[in-house]
């Protein structure tokens, strides 16, 4: 059962919550938002979502999520996220791993959680996983560091889900080298999803936002579209020759599509007809039931949006799991492996079991074990930070470790 801490601001009057999905495990972690109308249920069952990925992973890490009723435009948000702050330090010094989400930013987290005299909104990891200040920070400043055109902090989702899709397209045939893809998404998340697809050499022939599509069948010149400013539609970052309406995205004849940005991207009608055999979900629900239904009918493969949304808990196993300070870009090509090797697993335990990619998730996580008597950290099987011995990868690590293929089940 949920356990929910309430709180009401005493200068706004708004409410605010943190809410831990279960106690099993010695460290719960979760992002933080700030949305006018933002009800406790919603946290509860995003909650519920992050304990889902960090089991997927094997990790000893329970799912949690806080949030303030707040519009974080308001000239007062500041105060506002200060004094919740300060209301669950005891929290954040102990259990509660803190990140970001819709409405706030890390960097002011951190830096507002500094000005109430916390050492950092992700302390409780300090003391779950056993290191000194000096290790901690050490690890931390790392997220800071530049790995290509951005920092490991900003690329580390977007790394995930553009490995997700490779992972995706190998096993469905298709090889990595004139890949092409279509993005859904151009912010922060499409951004670095397609930065680290054209590093491996995949084509980026296709990128849609709220304004329309850009569409080049050769590849777009990514490296010079990242060279603009975010905010602006992709229609000013490239060509206006190449600009269609943004539902065209969906009828482009490319290898995979990727969802970065909005909930529900795909109605149950443009799922009928999609063209991309591979479909990479990396936006929180950018699938619903009905039109990932359809896709699974019609034979697409579907990695659910909590395998490629899982870019912040995967990245927190490689960066304080290994038992030696890595290197920024350590940190990155380590991320990359482990989601390869997870969605790989998935994707085995789907075609063997008869089920979808989704069923085959849901089950691995279900059966994970929870050692709440160790660090939280750098046990999970797909991690090179782990202690355990690795497996042959296509016979699913994860799935033996629930003995779903090795029996051959269909539980």
């Amino acid at each position: 059962m949920p356990r929910v801490i309430e709180y009401t601001d005493p200068v706004e009057g708004c409410s605010g919550y943190l809410v831990y999905d279960r106690e099993d495990c010695r460290l719960a972690a979760g992002g933080f938002r700030v949305q006018p109308g933002l009800k406790v249920q919603t946290l509860i069952d995003l909650a519920e979502r992050m304990t889902l990925k960090q089991r997927v992973l094997g990790i000893n890490v329970d799912g949690a999520k806080s949030g303030l009723d707040y519009d974080p435009m308001s000239a007062g948000s500041e105060e506002v996220i200060s004094r919740f702050l300060t209301f669950i330090a005891e929290e954040l010094n102990s259990r509660y791993s803190m990140g970001c989400d819709m409405g706030t930013r890390f960097e002011d987290l951190e830096r507002l959680a500094a000005g109430v005299g916390l050492r950092s909104v992700k302390y409780a990891v300090k003391h779950a996983q056993g290191f000194s200040d000096d290790e901690y920070f050490a690890r931390m400043r790392l997220l800071d560091a530049p790995v290509g055109r951005r920092t490991l902090g900003q690329r580390r989702a977007g790394h995930v889900v553009a490995h997700s899709a490779l992972a995706a397209a190998d096993s469905a045939g298709y090889l990595a080298t004139g890949l092409h893809i279509a993005i859904q998404g151009f912010g922060n998340l499409g951004r670095a999803a397609a930065e680290s697809l054209v590093a491996e050499g995949a084509s980026i022939v296709a990128v849609a936002d709220a304004y329309g599509c850009a569409v080049h069948p050769r590849g777009l010149d990514i490296v010079s579209m990242l060279e603009h400013d975010q905010s602006r539609p992709v229609s000013e970052q490239t060509s206006k020759l190449a600009w269609l309406p943004g539902e065209t995205l969906f009828d482009l004849p490319v290898d995979v599509l990727v969802l970065a940005a909005v909930e529900n991207a795909i109605t149950p009608e443009q799922a009928a007809t999609l063209q991309a055999p591979v479909v990479v979900v990396g936006a929180n629900c950018g699938l619903s039931e009905a039109a990932e239904q359809t896709l699974n009918e019609r034979g697409v493969l579907v990695v659910p949006d909590f395998i490629g949304g899982i870019g912040g808990s995967a990245s927190m196993e490689t960066l304080f799991g290994p038992e030696i300070l890595p290197e920024p870009h350590e940190v990155l090509e380590n991320v990359g492996l482990l989601i390869r090797e997870l969605v790989i697993d998935i994707i085995a335990g789907s075609r063997l079991r008869g089920m979808t990619p989704r069923q085959v998730a849901l089950d691995i996580a279900a059966a994970a074990p929870v050692a709440p008597d160790r660090p939280p950290y750098g046990i999970s099987p797909y991690s090179r930070a782990s202690r355990r011995p690795r497996g042959n990868r296509v016979a699913s690590a994860a799935s033996r470790r629930s003995g779903l293929i090795a029996s051959g089940e269909n539980l």
